[in-house]
């Protein structure tokens, strides 16, 4: 049985529950972020925390935990689950219990959850995946809020349509990123990911910094027609890393098949994991 922290308590995740007239419930008000242990310890802990609380800012909720504090939360969940070889992290900070389930009381609740991650498919990596493209626009790009009703029902049409993710585009026809990813496109050496309109995900800046190493690097608007004429089209995220795309809707990108640049900056991330699990966690 898993161990959760929720509202000041370690609790058993089958007992782990909160008031029904939570923000994050009625109204879906609350903000949120995930970590992913190697061997045990958290990558990008303090990144990710930080990215936590600009988040609860962006969207005026209420944050009376510091940095320390919630680390330390954090750190404790993982120590009540030994059992748990590499993990998930998710922290949540619900919108807390309103007297008129409409008016934030500066009362959130926070939950930390550590379950097993779960292993995803080897073809990803070696074949490549298909996206689908879907014209709409994520509430508020630069924070992770728990309302996830567009990306739930885009993935679930990508699914209907053999793909992994869907691809979101706004009016102007500029594609941004994905569900749970951001986006990144190569033009022969250049590589080029949108820089507005899109959350700046932990991976995404590490992919940027390692990019910098061997190749020009450009944040800037990219259309979807321009997207489609890519060299190589690749995602990321915390779970994911680095996932090659070779086909987005009906066209294929590239020949179709995952592109060497992209493998470059797949084994640059998996050398820095690797760094990282070596130096007891300190990046």
């Amino acid at each position: 049985m898993t161990i959760y922290y929720v509202d000041g308590k370690f609790i058993p995740s089958d007992k782990a529950v909160i008031p029904v007239d939570d923000l994050s419930i009625i109204r879906g008000y609350g903000v949120c972020d995930i970590i992913r242990t190697y061997k045990g310890k958290p990558y990008f802990l303090d990144e990710h925390i930080l990215r936590l609380k600009k988040s609860a800012t962006r969207v005026g909720l209420a944050l009376p935990f510091s940095q320390t504090e919630i680390k330390n939360i954090v750190l404790q969940t993982l120590g009540h689950n030994p059992d748990i070889e590499e993990a998930n992290i998710r922290i949540v900070l619900t919108g807390g219990s309103s007297y008129d389930f409409f008016t934030p009381m500066e009362n959130p609740r926070l939950i930390v959850m550590v379950t097993p991650i779960q292993k995803l498919p080897e073809y990803w990596y070696l074949n490549g995946i298909k996206t689908i493209t879907i014209h709409q626009e994520r509430q508020v790009p630069d924070a992770k809020i728990t309302s996830y009703i567009q990306a739930a029902l885009a993935l679930k049409k990508a699914k209907a349509q053999g793909a992994v993710e869907a691809i979101y585009v706004n009016g102007r026809n500029e594609a941004l990123e994905g569900t749970t990813s951001n986006l990144f496109a190569f033009f022969k050496d250049r590589l080029v990911t949108p820089d507005h309109g899109v959350l700046h995900g932990i991976t995404r800046e590490l992919i940027l910094s390692l990019g910098h190493r061997f190749f020009t690097v450009e944040e800037r608007p990219l259309t979807l027609e321009k997207l489609l004429q890519a060299n190589e089209v690749f995602i990321t995220g915390t779970n994911k890393g680095v996932v090659p795309v070779i086909q987005i809707d009906d066209r294929s990108i590239g020949n179709g098949k995952p592109g060497k640049n992209t493998q470059i900056l797949l084994q640059a991330l998996e050398q820095h994991a690797l760094e990282f699990m070596e130096n007891t966690g300190k990046v």
